[in-house]
């Protein structure tokens, strides 16, 4: 335990410690800071861990011995050695002192933070969610953004997502990554690349950055200069060669799918080759920001499932690993730490928009609200704020509940379904197994 730690030494020793455990419902969930990843244990191996700090592992068995073999024991810490979570039968970690109401069915915080550090944006993309351009008169300052990181180290959570806007648009961004650094935190960032100039690049390579998501929604420089601007293509490709020179950082492209680039799916992929991008990930525009306000671009269903198979066959020819996350049910089974209908949006992420509004989603933080930073602390939003608790309580519907794939989908996107049906409860609005049920019942 910490608690006879000030805070500052607290938020030191949680950035140095190769593993952080924070007990969750189930038992703990334990972050691998060499990986940047989470590991689930449950229970009995959550208290193996913290007794491991006290006791040799002779003991701690002694105590599991009715329950558990010996065998299977001594299997479980060689594996966790194999990883360096154990070493000479002591857990390498440290426990936070954090505790869960009895009963309790969500995570004690959220494992990942996406932060709109501003609304500025130096291009005018057609379809934008945010609808940015100009800053918000009261965005939020470094220092409430250095309560916002220290917040959410001391809960445990280490995956700091920064957007926009344009993130590179504001002047203290290096700033905003250092601090999260220094509480060990490896950044992503979310950029359209066309700030990127050699010296912004450079700066980026001083820092740890997970990896960069680069925004891009053309293969070619007249449809790419329709969509987000004019001359903005060739700005582009020089922020994306920067990037890849001097930021050090893993890079991918994100390529948001509408009416307008549906031709550019065998482009966009040709792109990401010819910049030797190892991956390229394909979404849906839905209905906010600026594509609500024209929905001539929105997709119909078959339309937008259409697209993804596409992209997803041309993936299988591709050195390029292509992925397609808006896909329901998803192509593959994804684990869930958290229980009940719904997905990621207020279950294992949180949304922090540039003034300081706390949703599940970008998309939710407006029209149902958890609360704001510069009001309450993020712990005490996370456990309290009235958006999340709704999302975290949807009874969700029996279409989705009786299908085959709910034990992995949950529903898929809620944030999709609200901005898209204004409900909570109904399947993603995506999923052709839901329109076929609708259609024959």
């Amino acid at each position: 335990m910490i608690t006879s730690l000030s805070a500052d030494d607290r938020l030191k020793q949680l950035a140095t410690k190769p593993f952080v455990a924070r007990k969750e419902y189930f038992g703990c969930l334990v972050y691998d800071r060499q990986n940047s990843d989470y590991i689930p244990f449950d229970g009995e191996a959550t208290g193996i861990f913290a007794r491991s700090q006290d006791y040799s592992l002779d003991e701690v068995y002694r105590e599991l011995s009715e329950t558990v073999t010996r065998q299977s024991f001594d299997t479980f810490i060689q594996l966790c050695s194999s990883i360096g979570l154990v070493k000479d039968g002591t857990f390498q970690g440290v426990f936070l002192d954090n505790e869960m109401p009895e009963g309790t069915q969500y995570l004690s915080a959220p494992t990942t933070v996406y932060l709109q550090l501003t609304r500025y944006c130096n291009l005018a993309c057609k379809h934008c969610w945010a609808d940015a351009g100009a800053a918000r008169p009261r965005e939020l300052t470094i220092l409430d953004i250095r309560k916002i990181i220290d917040d959410m180290a001391m809960m445990g959570c280490f995956k700091l997502r920064l957007g926009g806007g344009e993130p590179l648009g504001r002047g203290d961004v290096f700033d905003v990554i250092s601090h999260a650094n220094s509480r060990g935190m490896k950044v992503s960032i979310a950029t359209n690349a066309t700030m990127a100039t050699r010296a912004v690049a450079a700066k980026l390579g001083e820092l740890a950055i997970d990896e960069i998501k680069i925004s891009m929604d053309a293969g070619s420089e007249k449809s790419y200069d329709y969509l987000r601007g004019d001359r903005a293509y060739r700005k582009a490709m020089r922020g994306i060669k920067n990037l890849q020179e001097l930021s050090k950082a893993p890079i991918y492209f994100h390529a948001v799918l509408q009416r307008d680039n549906l031709t550019e799916i065998p482009a966009l992929v040709k792109q990401a080759e010819r910049f030797e991008i190892p991956r390229i990930v394909f979404d849906i525009v839905a209905p906010v920001g600026r594509a609500k306000e024209n929905p001539k671009m929105l997709l119909t269903i078959e339309e937008a499932n259409n697209a993804l198979d596409l992209a997803r066959r041309i993936g299988e020819t591709s050195r390029c690993k292509v992925e397609i996350v808006s896909k329901v049910p998803p192509p593959f089974q994804k684990k869930r730490v958290f229980e009940g209908f719904g997905s990621e949006c207020g279950q294992l992420h949180c949304h922090i928009n540039s003034e300081g509004l706390v949703g599940g989603s970008g998309f939710l933080g407006t029209v149902l609200a958890a609360g704001n930073v510069r009001e309450k602390p993020l712990k005490e939003i996370w456990h309290q704020g009235h958006g999340l608790k709704v999302l975290r309580n949807n009874p969700g519907n029996n279409t989705c509940k009786k299908c085959d794939y709910f034990k992995s989908c949950r529903g898929g996107d809620r944030s999709r379904a609200y901005v898209t049906s204004g409900t909570l409860t109904d399947p993603d609005p995506l999923c052709l197994i839901a329109k076929q049920a609708g259609a024959h019942s």
